[in-house]
C-alpha cells in the first residue's frame, strides 16, 4: 500500500454488483478501496442469475463482458404456465429480432470473475469487514473489523441485503417476508433444453428451470412455501425429484437431481433512501425484489451504471463525489424502476398464489389473451431488457 494515496471512493462489499463498481471505476482513473472478507475463491454453487441483453450491454459498456471463465447459456425463449397448465404465455427472442433474450450464467463463477477483473485495475483490497461509519464534513471514515480505518469523499454500500453500512448509517429500510423460501439445484433433463426456459406457478409460488450450458441440465430455482420447503429439505434427492416431477409436469422429461440443494427465504425489501451526504447503496442493499421475473442482479447492474455515470458527470465538473447534489440524479433515475419492479414481482406473486377460482380464471384467460398480443409481448421483453440498440456480445449468439 505505500506510496499510493487515499481513495476517492470506498467500496463495502465485493459481490457482483460491488467488483462490478470496483472495476469499473478504477478504469475510468477513480482510486478505489474495496472492503470484503471474501477469499476471492470460485465458489461452485447451483445459484444462477439471468443477464437480460440490456445487463449485457452495460457490462460491455463497462468493460466487464464477455468474463473468462464465465459459460454463458443463451436463453432464447420462456415458456410460462398457470398451475393448471391450460394458461400459457410464450416470449420467444425471434419476436423481437434477437437470437436470445439474455443469459444465464452461474452466479459463483459471475462474482469470481469479476473479482479479478477489479484485482487487475489496481483496487486496493481489504480483506476485512467494515464495522462503523463516522460522517465528516469533507469525508466518510469506515472502521473494519480489525482495526483498520479508511476515509474517502464516498462511501458505497454494496454489502448485500443485511447491509451493514446501511444500519450503521440509520437508513429505513422497508421489508417484507413473503412466507416462501427458494429451493435451487441442478438438474438433470430427460430431454434438451434447447434454450427455453420454463415457468410454472404452483399453489405456493413459481417453479422455474433455466436452462444451463449443457443441453440436458438445468437450474432450479423453486419459490415454495416455508412449510413446503422444510418437508422438500428432509426429502432424498430421489424423494426429491418425484415431488418435483409431480410439480413440474413432463415438459423437459424426467427431471433428475444433479447437484446438491441450496435453500434461500425470500423477502422484499426497499431503502428508504439510496443516497445522502457522503454515501450511496447499490444492489440488494438498496433493494431486492421476488427472483420470480429473474431481474436481481438487473436491477442492481443498472444501479452501478447510473452510479457511475453521476460520479463522471461530478468529476468532470470538478465537484464534490460525497455530496447530495453528486448524488441524487442516481437516486432519482434509479429508485422509480426499482420501485415500480419490486410491485411488479409482488403482485404476480401474490396472485399467482391466490386460489379464488375467479382469480384463477382471470390469471389463465390473461395468459392466453396475452399470448395472442405480439406488440404487448414486445413491450414485456424490452421492459426486461431483451432488446438493445447496439448488439452485445452473447454467448451463442447466431449473427
Amino acid at each position: 500500500m505505500t506510496g499510493r494515496r487515499d481513495p476517492d471512493i470506498i467500496i463495502a462489499g465485493a459481490g457482483a454488483v460491488g467488483t462490478l463498481l470496483a472495476h469499473a471505476l478504477a478504469m475510468r482513473g477513480f482510486e478505489i478501496a474495496l472492503i470484503d472478507a471474501a477469499s476471492g475463491e470460485d465458489p461452485i454453487s447451483v445459484r444462477t442469475s439471468a443477464l437480460s441483453r440490456g445487463s449485457l450491454q452495460r457490462l460491455s459498456d463497462l468493460g466487464a463482458w464477455p468474463l473468462e471463465g464465465v459459460e454463458a447459456a443463451p436463453l432464447r425463449a420462456l415458456h410460462i404456465l398457470d398451475r393448471g397448465g391450460s394458461g400459457r404465455l410464450t416470449f420467444d427472442s425471434a419476436d423481437i429480432g434477437e437470437a436470445c433474450l439474455g443469459v444465464i450464467v452461474n452466479h459463483g463463477r459471475l462474482e469470481s470473475a469479476l473479482r479479478a477483473r477489479a484485482r487487475t485495475r489496481g483496487v486496493a483490497w481489504h480483506g476485512d469487514r467494515a464495522q462503523a461509519v463516522r460522517i465528516g464534513n469533507a469525508r466518510i471514515e469506515v472502521t473494519m473489523k480489525g482495526g483498520g480505518r479508511l476515509g474517502a469523499p464516498l462511501l458505497i454500500a454494496a454489502d448485500g441485503a443485511q447491509s451493514v453500512i446501511r444500519d450503521e448509517l440509520g437508513v429505513g429500510v422497508l421489508q417484507y417476508r413473503y412466507g416462501q423460501t427458494a429451493v435451487c439445484a441442478d438438474i438433470r433433463l430427460g430431454r434438451a433444453h434447447e434454450g427455453v426456459a420454463w415457468q410454472r406457478f404452483l399453489a405456493h409460488g413459481p417453479c422455474a428451470l433455466l436452462p444451463l450450458p449443457e443441453p440436458c441440465r438445468a437450474s432450479l430455482i423453486w419459490s415454495a412455501a416455508d412449510v413446503e420447503a422444510r418437508r422438500l429439505r428432509d426429502l432424498s434427492d430421489a424423494q426429491f425429484a418425484a415431488a418435483l416431477n409431480d410439480a413440474f409436469g413432463d415438459h423437459l422429461g424426467r427431471l433428475e437431481v444433479d447437484s446438491k440443494r441450496a435453500y434461500f427465504p425470500l423477502v422484499a425489501s426497499h431503502a428508504q433512501d439510496y443516497v445522502g451526504a457522503r454515501f450511496a447503496l447499490v444492489g440488494d442493499a438498496a433493494h431486492r425484489v421476488h427472483p420470480l421475473a429473474g431481474q436481481g442482479v438487473n436491477l442492481g447492474f443498472a444501479d452501478a451504471s447510473a452510479l457511475i455515470a453521476s460520479l463522471q458527470a461530478a468529476r468532470a465538473r470538478s465537484a464534490d463525489l460525497g455530496s447530495r447534489r453528486t448524488l441524487r440524479p442516481y437516486e432519482r433515475e434509479r429508485k422509480a424502476d426499482n420501485l415500480a419492479m419490486l410491485a411488479a414481482t409482488d403482485l404476480l406473486n401474490r396472485m399467482f398464489c391466490d386460489d379464488r377460482p375467479w382469480v384463477r380464471a382471470m390469471l389463465r384467460a390473461g395468459l392466453n389473451i396475452a399470448d395472442t398480443l405480439p406488440a404487448l409481448k414486445a413491450f414485456f421483453m424490452d421492459a426486461a431488457g431483451a432488446r438493445v440498440l447496439q448488439s452485445p456480445d452473447v454467448a451463442g449468439e447466431r449473427p
